[in-house]
């Protein structure tokens, strides 16, 4: 496994069809967007259509209030990298990473932003000025949660979270497939955390939706990290939740 380079076809066609935009910024943030977008649409049309938790027009208003200032700056930006020449450009290796860099990059970057990312979820619920004015906007959601209230924040909130997730991919050197595939999976890790579904695989391995839920409900931090349980094991705020059906409206209960 050590040497084996597995994602080298996928990445040479990458180079191959996308040309120049594979070095561009715009390669990576595409990838965070379609974290955002491929969860989002599958799990709206759970919503809809399979469990009937929501009608289209609900869970196209709560698409509109998390992305009709996103979605904007990411069309913008994108026109920019593509339409306009930057000096800034990312190293682009001809050969792909092996498979031990990528599992170890992977696991690494997970590590890394789920724990800058609780201490700084941490720290927006014990700072009253910013819990308030900038935290609670996330807040106004409340369970059942939709896929896409995880992006119902703050632009201020938006940019620093952001960066405490890709952290790793940002400050270290690692592969640009590497990033862009990081990038996609923490992005949609963190926007199916949101989703309110029982997932037996997905939750052995990430943060559940139920615990998410129950952190939207109560006051007190638990289940702070959106992307594991690890640190909340670690520093005391994990709690278990249990899905449950009885009604929609109240879903979650603490186990």
């Amino acid at each position: 496994m050590g040497d084996d380079r597995t994602l080298q076809p996928a990445w040479d066609f990458l180079q191959a069809h996308l040309g120049g935009f594979v070095g561009s910024p715009g390669f990576l943030l595409t990838a965070v967007v379609l974290g955002i977008y491929v969860p989002g649409i599958i799990f709206s049309i759970v919503d809809v259509v399979v469990a009937k938790r929501m009608t289209a027009k609900e869970c196209g208003a709560v698409y509109w209030r998390a992305m009709k200032g996103y979605g904007t700056v990411y069309l913008v930006a994108l026109a920019v990298f593509v339409f306009v020449p930057l000096p800034l450009s990312l190293a682009v290796p001809k050969q792909a990473p092996t498979d031990a860099e990528l599992l170890r990059d992977l696991v690494l970057y997970f590590l890394v932003g789920d724990f800058l990312s609780y201490w700084w979820h941490r720290i927006e619920h014990q700072q009253a000025w910013y819990a308030k004015r900038v935290h609670r906007v996330h807040h106004t959601d409340r369970p059942p949660l939709s896929i896409w209230t995880a992006m119902v924040v703050h632009p201020m909130e938006g940019l620093t979270v952001f960066v405490f997730f890709h952290f790793y991919g940002i400050a270290f050197g690692i592969h640009l497939f590497t990033f862009a595939i990081a990038a996609f999976a923490m992005t949609a890790v963190t926007m199916v955390t949101h989703s309110g579904y029982r997932l037996p695989g997905y939750d052995a391995i990430f943060a559940p939706a139920a615990g998410h839920d129950l952190h939207h409900s109560i006051r007190t931090p638990t289940n702070v990290s959106v992307v594991l349980t690890v640190c909340d094991r670690l520093f005391g705020t994990f709690q278990p939740a249990s899905y449950r059906r009885p009604s929609p409206r109240d879903r979650v209960v603490a186990a």
